[in-house]
């Protein structure tokens, strides 16, 4: 666990300088290199490396609900998070 907790926060560390262009770049639809990232439901941190996203590490769940402002959430554009018609949606 607190190895967890020590690679979750080296990884926010090497991010905090980041943390506008991350999020400018989350919104505009790819995030920036070094952004971290923390899947809400399992807890599994990711770190986006310039040659692509890297497992650091898993969160509790409680954990990963109390995550910092400058940690994404989520990695999908806004529109894609919306519902879409298919065949198997009524």
């Amino acid at each position: 666990m607190k190895s967890t907790l020590s690679a979750l926060a080296a990884a926010l560390l090497l991010a905090s300088p980041l943390v506008t262009v991350a999020q400018t770049s989350a919104q505009a639809g790819s995030p920036a290199p070094y952004s971290v990232f923390v899947d809400q439901p399992t807890g599994f941190t990711f770190v986006k490396m310039p040659s692509g996203w890297k497992f650091v590490g898993a969160v509790s769940r409680e954990e990963a609900q109390q995550v910092p402002a400058n940690v994404l959430k989520s990695v999908l554009p806004a529109e894609s998070a919306r519902a879409m018609n298919t065949a198997s949606v009524k």
